[in-house]
Order: structure tokens, then sequence, then C-alpha cells
């Protein structure tokens, strides 16, 4: 039986070094199928994206203006902002949070 260092390390690997399942699966000497299911778990007991974030708005230059609160990060938000980038900041600032 493969230890629990084994997992992290395969999710590490997977998730942060962008190794593929395969490889690092390789790597470790496991089935790729054992591989996929430790992610899967990894992925479904990790904790969730923050459901709450803090908005300030404010006023700048006669527009209102957001601020969006992640921990310690603030990131401002003006009008005509790329929603889609802005989901994927504030996830990798959760990420690196947990």
């Amino acid at each position: 039986m493969k230890t629990r260092d084994e997992r992290a390390e395969l999710v590490r690997a997977v998730t942060k070094q962008g190794k593929t399942v395969r490889a690092a699966a390789t790597e470790l000497g496991i089935a790729e199928s054992t591989g996929y299911r430790w992610l899967r778990a990894a992925r479904s007991s990790a904790p969730a994206a923050p459901g709450f974030l803090e908005l300030v708005p404010f006023h700048a230059g006669g527009a209102t203006e957001v601020v969006v609160r992640v921990g310690a990060a603030e990131i401002e938000v003006r009008a005509g902002f790329d929603p889609r980038l802005l989901r994927a900041v504030v996830r990798a600032l959760a990420e690196e949070r947990a």
C-alpha cells in the first residue's frame, strides 16, 4: 500500500509542477489508474474556493469601482473588466491561501 506522502507527491507533481498523471505515476512506480484515482480523491477533498468575497465600492474620478479582497490581496475592478480573468485571479489567490 502506498503512503500518504506518495499520494501527496503525485498530486503536487500534477497540480503544481505540471506533470502528466502518467509521468508522475511512472516516477512513483504506481499504475496510471491509481494516479487518476488519487488525483480525483484529492480534488474532491480539497477546500472549496471562498464562497464570499469582501466587495468594497468606492468612487474614483466619477466612476464607481470595486475592490475585491482575497486574504491580504486587493484587486481593483473597474468598468469593462474581464469577468473570466477576475475569476481566474481570485481562484489562484484562494488556492495560494489553502
